[in-house]
């Protein structure tokens, strides 16, 4: 090893020794990057300072891990280049460093720490990916060939190649050269929508409008079953070739079947022409179809980083892109960040088919943070904009329901109930919400009728059975049908924690506490930040004769999330115990 170049295993053994040493010193890594809390021996007060820049290798490199273990990607990349500074070569960091920068649409930082990787290893992480949408970017399609051409089948861009090289391929190749491509994706399974899709896009740049057309009617034959995002390609592509009724045609069938849609009305009703299909478009779509292809089976956390990459890059091609726009948006979100989530989707025009969902999950972001009036505000500008649509008066009513307003939230469930298509079997949530929303506010016999009426429409429901036979539980009445729903509940899903704790509670309020015991240990270890459960779980405890570990749930269940009213009756059962069995 030189002096000058430490390698990524060597910075991870002084990092641990770092945080060995740290410990010993009683310092406390926090979640909240970066900032470094100070007691004072004398007064015992803690001071927090402003989130300072480290010094030396090792810090940095454990500052920024720590920033990108809080998700924290804008400071883990200001980390990681000080400890470029250090080891300018450094594979790892720099893999790690461009792809942070992707997945907040840094690009100019993404570029040239892409570049020196890829000049160390070709095959690094997305380096090539990124290269070629550089040079996509710059009209320099051959350049842009050459670094995906190089890219392995069996690396971790595998997957996409197929989309990718397709557009690559597309503005210097033949189009048999770009369908050869693209139909190397149908050696995976169930990608034939997506082959229809891009081979549709394809077809119209090469100006063949009778093959783009037969993919597009391939796609029309069960719109029903498409996402908005293969549904919104055919629309502009049928648009853009002179076939605005088959487009209209197809939208109305799809509404019919599946719903309100604002995006998808959005595209019935549009008036301007949509754009024309250029390279830097195609590649656009392909890019944006690669992140949604990664979250469609067997999403993860890493795969998720890896889709709000792509989208990403489908952004740098086309700032405009509202669905990607709305993909990013929504990742942030996913990751807690609210303020970041909301500025991308707050970008998102007004002309544009996916502006009122966006305005949705932008309400969503303020109910995550307590905002709940601000958050209705919104929806009911939404719904005031767009009469008629469910779902944004279910949003009202979850959102007004989290917030305890119950009487609010049925009348907010009760606009849901009349804009939905009546007998549909979907709706039987409507009524387990509102159902659920008159339970709370103390309207046993509304919320009875609005349960039966869900089971009525899915039969066997494990939601609304569990939740009926937990009501008629806690009110001591229909006790043996009670159990009968619980039991239908659990067979149906038995790892479900709030399930097993209905079940372990029948069994506690029958007698049967051993059993109980059993299925409330599970229930908690499904759900430990459950207070109701602990409590439940410490009644059996005592009542089997095991009172320490009873108190300690009862401690467990005062110190969580719980009803004001559960507050005094478990501080006398810690203080008490239970009374005798009569």
């Amino acid at each position: 090893m030189t002096a000058n170049r430490l390698s990524s295993g060597r910075i991870i053994s002084i990092a641990v020794a770092l945080l060995v040493a740290a410990a010993a010193a009683g310092v406390v890594l926090t979640n909240k990057p970066f900032a470094v809390e100070r007691v004072s021996a004398a007064s015992g007060e803690t001071r927090s300072s402003a989130p300072s820049r480290p010094s030396g290798l090792a810090s940095a490199f454990l500052a920024g891990r720590h920033a990108q273990a809080a998700s924290d990607g804008k400071a883990a990349i200001g980390f990681y280049d000080q400890v470029l500074t250090y080891d300018p070569q450094n594979l790892g960091i720099l893999t790690n460093s461009y792809f942070l920068a992707a997945q907040v649409g840094n690009f100019e930082a993404v570029f040239p720490m892409a570049k020196k990787a890829y000049e160390i290893e070709p095959r690094a992480g997305m380096a090539p990916v990124l290269l070629a949408v550089e040079s996509f970017k710059a009209k320099d399609y051959e350049k842009a060939w050459g670094f995906l051409a190089k890219t392995p089948a069996q690396s971790m861009n595998g997957f996409a190649m197929p989309l990718l090289k397709a557009w690559a391929a597309a503005p210097s190749q033949p189009l048999e050269k770009a369908e050869a491509e693209l139909n190397q994706l149908k050696t995976f399974q169930d990608m034939n929508d997506l082959v229809e899709v891009t081979a549709g896009l394809l077809n119209e740049f090469y100006g063949n409008t009778a093959g783009a057309l037969a993919h597009y009617d391939t796609l029309a034959k069960r719109v029903e079953e498409q996402r908005v995002s293969v549904i919104r390609v055919m629309a502009e592509g049928y648009q853009r070739l002179g076939q605005a009724q088959k487009a209209k045609d197809a939208l109305n069938h799809y509404l019919s079947v599946r719903g309100r849609s604002p995006s998808v009305e959005a595209y019935l009703e549009a008036s301007a022409a949509p754009p024309k299909i250029t390279p830097q478009l195609g590649m656009a779509e392909a890019l944006y179809a690669a992140a949604e292809l990664l979250l469609l089976n067997d999403a993860n956390d890493y795969r998720a980083q890896v889709a709000t990459a792509y989208a990403q890059t489908a952004l740098y091609l086309a700032p405009d892109f509202s669905m990607a726009q709305r993909f990013v948006g929504t990742a942030l979100a996913a990751r807690n960040h609210t303020a970041e989530s909301n500025a991308m989707l707050g970008s998102i025009k007004k002309s544009a088919p996916d502006y009122l969902e966006a305005q949705v999950l932008i309400a969503e972001n303020y109910s995550r943070e307590d905002r709940t009036n601000d958050a209705v505000n919104i929806l009911r500008a939404v719904a005031k904009e767009k009469g008629g649509w469910p779902d944004v008066y279910i949003a009202i009513g979850d959102m007004l329901r989290k917030d305890k307003k119950y009487s609010e939230a049925v009348g907010a469930y009760d606009s849901a109930i009349k804009a939905a298509p009546e007998g549909r079997p979907s709706n039987w949530a409507l009524y387990y919400s509102r159902g659920i929303a008159y339970e709370r506010a103390k309207q046993w016999d509304l919320a009875e009728k609005d349960f039966r009426k869900a089971l009525e429409l899915k039969p066997d429901e494990p939601n609304v059975l569990n939740y009926l036979g937990y009501s008629y539980l806690d009110r001591g009445e229909k006790m043996a049908e009670a159990r009968k729903l619980i039991e239908t509940a659990y067979a149906k899903r038995p790892d479900a924690a709030e399930i097993m704790d209905s079940l372990g509670w029948m069994l506690f309020t029958v007698g049967e506490y051993e059993n109980a015991v059993q299925h409330l240990e599970k229930a908690v270890e499904g759900s430990p930040a459950d207070g109701t459960i602990n409590e439940h779980l410490g009644d059996a405890y005592w009542r089997v004769g095991r009172k320490s570990e009873a108190r300690f749930q009862w401690q467990r269940a005062l110190s969580l999330d719980i009803e004001d009213s559960q507050r005094t009756s478990l501080q006398s059962k810690i203080d008490r115990g239970l009374a005798a069995k009569k």
